[in-house]
């Protein structure tokens, strides 16, 4: 009989409802992929305006 000594534990659920009542399950892994997909999606579409305002200087 052999033992798992590499048994880890699942990761956190991350749930998301609204009003309508959609639910979006996410494990804490995935959660933290998407939020830096979407931080790097809103600084690209916000490089233009900086990029904007140092050329008016």
């Amino acid at each position: 009989m052999t033992k798992d000594k590499d048994n880890k534990p699942n990761d956190e659920v991350i749930i998301v409802t609204d009003d309508a009542g959609m639910q979006l399950y996410l494990s804490e892994k995935a959660a933290n992929r998407l939020s830096w997909i979407l931080t790097g999606i809103m600084a690209a579409l916000c490089l233009p305006v900086i990029i904007l305002a140092f050329m008016c200087i």
